[in-house]
């Protein structure tokens, strides 16, 4: 008798730890056909904070991740429109540390005309280096056959290659498929066009991101995040009229996307 109740005691405390570890945040589980259990992810973020490393805004992110972890996955580090000086400075590794420190990848930023090793190593060798790097308007033309150079370096240095060529060029889809690009983001600033972003549905969610601007209030920013998620995109920025502040709906945008499923 008191061999079963132990055994009863167990099951019960077992059942208890898989409810309860199913319920993380970020995600919800849902019972397919096959009584098998699959995950429904829903929207990460990208922000794009063209600030200084000292400008309070970077407690607002900080305070939003730790609020809603996991959500914000991705943050650009822009010294001056791309490396500024010999290294990074002490000021932008504590925040590159900070945002680590909250599970959150950091990318330098480089322009397409200014890659080069160099400016890859100037991020991903630092004493606290960046995640990968964010090659913005790459692949805007076709540059693959030049770009791999730099992608396969940081590749190299176990990081994220990440271009942003603005719009869903058709040679987008081979930066992905190739291996060189690890996520493509495929509209950038015109909230008002969203209607028009295109997307190749055999591709992963975590392939693609949208950044879209000039958005002002809080319900127009529910509506664009429901909108990009059901397109299947993963990834997405709102923000206001410019990138050197962040949206006055900043914590609740984190919020939103916290629960917000993106089509499978």
């Amino acid at each position: 008798m008191k061999k079963i109740l132990t055994v009863v005691i167990i099951s019960l405390a077992l059942s208890f730890v898989l409810y309860f570890s199913f319920k993380v945040p970020g995600t919800e589980l849902r019972d397919d056909a096959m009584g098998n259990m699959t995950e429904n992810q829903t929207v990460k973020m990208i922000v794009v904070p063209y600030f200084d490393p000292y400008d309070p805004q970077w407690n607002q992110i900080y305070e939003a991740a730790d609020k809603y972890p996991r959500t914000i996955k991705y943050v650009i580090i822009n010294p001056c429109s791309g490396p500024c000086g010999d290294s990074l400075s002490e000021d932008w590794q504590r925040v590159i540390s900070n945002l680590k420190h909250r599970g959150i990848k950091t990318l330098g930023y480089v322009f397409n005309t200014s890659e080069s090793i160099a400016n890859i190593d100037y991020y991903m060798k630092s004493p606290v280096p960046t995640d990968g790097i964010f090659f913005d308007n790459e692949s805007s033309t076709n540059n693959l056959q030049n770009f791999r150079q730099f992608s396969d370096h940081v590749h190299s240095l176990g990081g994220i290659v990440y271009i942003n060529p603005g719009y869903n060029f058709p040679q987008v889809d081979s930066y992905i498929t190739s291996g060189s690009t690890d996520i493509a983001n495929i509209h950038e600033i015109e909230s008002d066009k969203s209607h028009h972003i295109l997307i190749n549905e055999e591709l992963s969610p975590t392939k693609l991101s949208v950044i879209l601007g000039n958005v002002t209030s809080s319900d127009e920013m529910i509506s664009k995040l429901t909108e990009v998620a059901s397109k299947g995109i993963g990834t997405v920025y709102v923000y206001g009229d410019s990138y050197s502040a962040l949206p006055p709906f900043f914590i609740d945008e984190v919020k939103q996307a916290s629960v917000t499923l993106i089509k499978q």
